[in-house]
Order: structure tokens, then C-alpha cells, then sequence
């Protein structure tokens, strides 16, 4: 009878935490710290324009009555890290206007969880922002290993992938060494899940993702810091994370360790509109070429044209959605709904209008006369074609946008979407952010941040 041979055992998810804790005991460049307090200024802000969603609503419901150390943000509440974590992501995510990068959309996990645990232990500013360039920073080299296979295979990114961000600052904030960072990692592959289908009928299911992911991370750094061991080849064995939800794709270990130019947070971006992801540059297109509105009795006919793959293609559930529409999300997801709004200058860059207009019935009209097209090559980016009733044609590329990029003022963002809520604290916990690194307790940020 033949010996069955061992698996050698892989180190890969040492090696992961080896460089995630080199972060993590490595000053953080000035931009890197830059980016961190803009990402909390990000999550702040649409956690506070999230708090009447529905979704937040349901989150804060779940976890309630609830006591503990740790802030929910905008409400009169304070609750256990990982339930505080999980409703404040959740309401980060509800305005669809996250912001966007390795794992999706990190800042509504990695913030959430940032705050929490770094509130629970009285953590600095400083190791707040360390904190959150290494959850960043581990989302980020998950996302760049699968190399889509997560997508590819139906999982929803910031529910699989966020699992590790999450993870990857709650352990550095509760104080784990390499080896317990390696098996939190690997408890919160366990843990990785989630699917996109709900995006199509506009439910709740991506917002619970955030707060899922947020969770996971959470646990599976307490688990691990109470010495919880998991498998060493959790990552990369014959029946781990790779070969599972990542199957039959072709993924990239080596992206976890590899050197890198620059840290992941220097790559994250915030959305300019609260709309899906993969309708931004074809939102931006047409404002930046078309500012005034057409009227919708202007319009014959009109045609989008958008690369097959890339961040403006269509797959996504309710990317090809067609009117009517019953709910915000199905709005927002909708890549005929979004164009057409932009064109007939309806102010998309306002949550309250998806709310209150996901049924506009301008935009209803136009809708169903305007066609989705796949560009013949990816390098010709996006068209939009108006053809008017009196025989003209405007033809928008996004070739011929100057700047595509998603540049925001955060601060103006946070004083615009957080004001309503915080009133006179506002400019107090923007400046508290600006001066993150010599604040000695996370809690004198998170006591403003109250109701």
C-alpha cells in the first residue's frame, strides 16, 4: 500500500501578518496619515447621512437595547465593539456614496471596526490611524491575490475580502503578536461569504455585508487573542480560501507579501455620487461635458456606450436594470437610471433625490427610449449619444473629460453631510481628525460623534 505523503505546511498567512505588523510598527508616511483621517472624514460623513435609512434603522434594531464602551454613531447609544462596528457599518454603507478601493469599499469596514476596538482598549489617534493603513493595506493585497476570482465566482467583495481588512486592525489595535494576527486572518477567511444578489431588488443584503465583514474581523481577532489556533495552509490549502471561493480562477499569493511602491490606502477614492461604483465615470462624463440639463422632451433617443471590463462595465446585478423602479438602490445600481438623471440635470449628487425620486418620472421616460451598448475595445472608454428630436446629436467621451478623476473635498463633504446632524460639534470633530496624532484617547473623538 502506498504512504500517503504529507501536505507540506505553508506559511503563508505568517508571512501575510509579518507584513501587515510591519506596518503596523513602521511610522506612517505623512500621506499615508493624511489618508487615513480623510477616510474617517468619509465614513463619518455618510454615516451621518445614512442614519434615517432604512437600513441603519434595522441595524441599530438588532443590536438593541445594547450597552457597552463603544460609540453608535449619531445615536444615543454606546454598545460591545462588535456590535457598535457592525451598525456603523452598516449605515456607512446605506448611502451607497462610500468610498472605494482594495476590497471594495474598505471604508465601511475597516473605519467602523477602527473606532470600536480602538475605543474598547482607549487606543491614540495615532494608533488609529495605523490601524487603518493596515486594514487598508490587507484588504488591498487580498483584492490584488483573487484578482477578481471572488467576483468571478458570485461573492460579494466587501463581505469576503472585508473580513480581512476588518480583522487586520482589530488585531494591531487589541495588541496581537505576528502569530495571533496570522490566525485571525485565517478565522476571518473563515468567516468570508456573502453574494450580490440583492443588488438587483435593492434589499438590504450589501449594507448587512459591511457590517458582516466588520463582525467577522472583530471575532476573529478576539478569538485568536484568546488563542484560538486555525490551520496554517487556511489561506492557501487544497480546501482553503483561494481553492473555495476563488476556484477556478487564477489567483496570486504572492500579492499578500510582495513589495509594494506605496501603501493601499493611498488608493482608496470617494465616490462623487451616491450611486454604484461602476456608474461614476459615466455620471462624471456627462456633467463634465454637459452641465445644464436637457429637458426629457428634448430627448429621442439615447445611447450608452462602456468598456466590457474594467470600473465601467455592467457586472453587477441592477446595472442593466429597467424602469420602473421600486426603491432608492435599484436607482442608484441602475446604469440607465443614473445616466439619464445626470443628463436631464437632476441633482444626483444628493442622496435625498434617489430617496424621494427613485420613481422621477422624467427620468422614467428617457429610460426607456436610451440603450446600454459594450464598446468594441475597453480603450474607448465611455460614449453617451443624445440624439434630439430636432436632429441634432451630442455625443459625450470620456476621452474628452480633462479630469476623470473622483478628487473630493472631504472637508466640505463632511461639513455638508454631517452638519445636519452634529450642528456646532461639526467643525470640532473635523478638527479633532486634522490633529489625530497627538490625541492620547480615541474616546474624545467618539464622544463628539454621539447623539
Amino acid at each position: 500500500m502506498e504512504e500517503l505523503v504529507q501536505a507540506k505546511v505553508s506559511d503563508l498567512s505568517a508571512a501575510f501578518a509579518e507584513v501587515l505588523q510591519g506596518v503596523a510598527t513602521t511610522a506612517l508616511p505623512r500621506d499615508a496619515a493624511q489618508a487615513a483621517k480623510e477616510r474617517i472624514l468619509d465614513m463619518l460623513s455618510v454615516t451621518f447621512n445614512g442614519l434615517d435609512e432604512p437600513a441603519s434603522g434595522v441595524a441599530f434594531r438588532s443590536v438593541n437595547p445594547c450597552e457597552g464602551p463603544c460609540t453608535v454613531i449619531g445615536r444615543n447609544a454606546t454598545a460591545t465593539a462588535a456590535d457598535a462596528a457592525f451598525v456603523n457599518a452598516v449605515t456607512s454603507h446605506s448611502t451607497v456614496q462610500e468610498d472605494c478601493g482594495g476590497g471594495s469599499h474598505p471604508g465601511t469596514y475597516v473605519i467602523p471596526v477602527s473606532l470600536a476596538v480602538g475605543e474598547q482598549y482607549r487606543r491614540s489617534g495615532k494608533e488609529i490611524l495605523s490601524a487603518i493603513a493596515v486594514g487598508y493595506e490587507a484588504a488591498q493585497r487580498m483584492g490584488t491575490a483573487v484578482r477578481g476570482g471572488v467576483h468571478a465566482n458570485r461573492f460579494r467583495v466587501v463581505s469576503t475580502i472585508g473580513a480581512f481588512g476588518a480583522a487586520a486592525s482589530a488585531a494591531v489595535l487589541s495588541g496581537l503578536d505576528t502569530r495571533k494576527i496570522a490566525n485571525a486572518l485565517n478565522f476571518a477567511a473563515n468567516m468570508a461569504g456573502g453574494f450580490n444578489e440583492g443588488l438587483g431588488d435593492g434589499t438590504m443584503e450589501c449594507f448587512f455585508h459591511a457590517g458582516v465583514a466588520a463582525r467577522a474581523g472583530i471575532s476573529a481577532a478576539a478569538f485568536a487573542g484568546a488563542g484560538g489556533e486555525a490551520s496554517p495552509r487556511t489561506l492557501d490549502g487544497s480546501h482553503g480560501f483561494f481553492s473555495a471561493l476563488a476556484r477556478g480562477t487564477n489567483c496570486d499569493a504572492s500579492a499578500l507579501t510582495a513589495a509594494t511602491r506605496e501603501l493601499g490606502i493611498l488608493g482608496a477614492r470617494s465616490k462623487p455620487f451616491p450611486a454604484c461604483a461602476l456608474n461614476q465615470e459615466t455620471m462624471l462624463t456627462i456633467r463634465s461635458l454637459r452641465p445644464t440639463g436637457l429637458s426629457p422632451s428634448q430627448i429621442k433617443r439615447v445611447i450608452v456606450t462602456r468598456p466590457e471590463t474594467g470600473i465601467n462595465n455592467y457586472d453587477a446585478p441592477g446595472l442593466l436594470g429597467n424602469p420602473p423602479y421600486r426603491n432608492s438602490l435599484q436607482a442608484q445600481m441602475s446604469a440607465k437610471f443614473t445616466s439619464v438623471a445626470t443628463l436631464l440635470g437632476k441633482p444626483v449628487t444628493e442622496l435625498a433625490y434617489f430617496r424621494e425620486s427613485f420613481g422621477d418620472p422624467d427620468v422614467e421616460v428617457v429610460a426607456k427610449k436610451t440603450s446600454l451598448l459594450v464598446a468594441e475595445r475597453d480603450e474607448d472608454g465611455i460614449t453617451v449619444e443624445v440624439f434630439l428630436k430636432n436632429g441634432a446629436t451630442l455625443t459625450m467621451r470620456s476621452a474628452d473629460v480633462a479630469d476623470m478623476s473622483w478628487d473630493t473635498d472631504m472637508d466640505a463633504k463632511f461639513m455638508r453631510l454631517a452638519s445636519p446632524r452634529l450642528h456646532a460639534a461639526t467643525r470640532s470633530v473635523r478638527d479633532v481628525v486634522a490633529g489625530l496624532e497627538a490625541v492620547p484617547d480615541i474616546g474624545r473623538l467618539m464622544q463628539l460623534v454621539r447623539a
